[in-house]
């Protein structure tokens, strides 16, 4: 049964990120972007870590996706007044992916073989895995993605006229 509702919340996550990079809409970009960080608060209940669901839910669902929600709304606005976005599909972009995606494999690696080698799924473990000797990666991690938060929200208003 664990394994089905894995690959339900695997494909639900999957088609979240697809809507998110192929979407020409900011509501249907914003939609796929709450469908992947809820999938992934349901992979942290499939793990047995609650509190974490319940953190992602909270400041990820409903911190993140309204902060991005109004930083896009208010940052480019299309010649009607509706916000705008536009697809384009530079080669760069995926380089940049990527990259990051590279950097987090590479932060978060000895995170998850620490936690798969721990004892129990408690918050008392996972607290002591993060914020043992491995504080410095999960900070890291954070602050590249605060990093990444900020590159969308310049790119997203970069060319004004």
């Amino acid at each position: 049964m664990s394994a089905l509702i894995f690959w339900l919340l695997a494909i639900c996550a999957g088609i979240g990120a697809l809507a998110v990079v192929m979407s020409h809409d900011v509501m249907r970009l914003a939609l796929g972007l709450g469908l992947v960080l809820l999938s992934t608060a349901g992979f942290f209940v499939l793990l047995g870590f609650g509190f974490l669901a319940l953190a992602e839910v909270f400041v990820y669902a409903g911190g993140v996706l309204v902060l991005v929600l109004f930083a896009i709304m208010l940052v480019h606005r299309g010649e009607p007044g509706q916000p705008s976005l536009e697809v384009t599909h530079d080669p760069l972009i995926l380089v940049g992916c990527v990259g990051v995606f590279a950097l987090l494999l590479a932060v978060l690696r000895p995170v998850a073989l620490q936690l798969q080698t721990s004892s129990g799924g408690s918050v008392d473990a996972l607290g002591s895995v993060l914020l043992g000797d491995l504080l410095l990666p999960f900070e890291l991690s954070g602050l590249l993605l605060l990093a990444a938060l900020v590159a969308v929200v310049s790119v997203m208003g970069g060319d004004r006229r």
